[in-house]
């Protein structure tokens, strides 16, 4: 393996929740991982476990962290990933968790240890955002992400200008015109054959599954970095998305909300079940549905009609 190989599997895996269990006896370990499933249960978190018999290429395992919040490989692995100790009293390194050995305590101990390493991993991953345009904006009779306000920006460039400072990378995603201002944005085209706005963000999370996506409709012109900051707190292990909903409401509001790395498998689901109404995955049990505060009800009030337009002020 080259230097440059290594460097770029070491940043490959730095974001993901991979561990491999070593020390101890083969019982030892057993008992251990019967404890820590039940434990994680507990906390509604998913783990998976491959062991000496099963094959480990880098993919696979990355494959099983995109659709579990832990995996752990029962044994030595040749990959940098992080490590948990069987029979040691005392944390190692940064990568490094210990377990001393058998006990219902012990394990407890031992998960909140482990879940605070989780909730590391989650906020180390990117988020990126995705903004949604090329709805047929029929009820508004004109590109809703073309409409300018009164200092003649568009409703896109807004949005744009207002999630830039806080993710890592930004898209647009859908057809369309592109304002000048904003027209070297990066661009992805909607899956062939599916419309509406589950396309868009299924193109989104195919193009980069290792990223967490910030989704947000071209139709919300008053979305502000306060409610963006909000949407992006309390992101923990375990949880595949913060999908609000307004006070007094059973609906959520997918189209401005965070979605985890591993709800990609939610979005595919519907597309290959061929349902494509994207708030069915807000009702998912791994989603969060906060309710949002009274302040920042107008950030997530979407515009489809000229009469909407009309009276579209705080």
């Amino acid at each position: 393996m080259t230097e440059g190989h290594a460097r770029e599997q070491v940043n490959f895996f730095s974001n993901l929740p991979v561990f491999c269990l070593t020390g101890g006896s083969e019982v030892l370990r057993a008992d251990f991982l019967d404890n820590l499933a039940a434990e994680l249960s507990k906390r509604s978190l998913r783990m998976a476990v491959l062991h000496d018999e099963d094959r480990h290429s880098p993919y696979a395992i990355s494959l099983l962290a995109r659709r579990h919040d832990l995996v752990i490989v029962n044994g030595e692995i040749d990959l940098p990933v992080q490590r948990i100790l069987c029979g040691e009293s005392k944390d190692g390194g940064s990568g490094e968790l210990s377990w001393p050995g058998p006990g219902s305590e012990t394990v407890r101990t031992f998960t909140e240890r482990l879940v605070a390493k989780l909730d590391e991993f989650v906020y180390r991953t990117p988020v990126w955002g995705c903004v949604l345009i090329g709805g047929k904006s029929s009820r508004m009779g004109r590109p809703k992400h073309l409409i300018k306000d009164d200092r003649g920006r568009t409703w896109l460039e807004n949005t744009i200008g207002l999630l830039q400072p806080a993710v890592d990378g930004l898209v647009v995603s859908g057809g369309g015109e592109l304002p000048e201002p904003v027209a070297d944005t990066v661009r992805l085209a909607d899956i062939p054959g599916v419309v509406g706005p589950l396309t868009g963000i299924v193109a989104a999370c195919r193009w980069q599954p290792r990223v967490s996506w910030l989704v947000v409709a071209c139709d919300m012109p008053h979305i502000s970095v306060e409610a963006i900051t909000w949407l992006l707190s309390e992101r923990r292990a375990g949880c595949w998305g913060r999908v609000p909903r307004l006070a007094g409401s059973d609906h959520c509001e997918p189209l401005f909300a965070w979605y985890d790395v591993r709800a990609a498998q939610l979005f595919e689901e519907q597309l290959f079940t061929g349902n494509l109404r994207i708030g069915n995955v807000a009702g998912h049990r791994r989603m969060d549905n906060p309710i949002i505060p009274e302040p920042l009800r107008y950030a997530f009030c979407n515009v489809n009609t000229p009469a909407e337009l009309s009276a579209a002020a705080p």
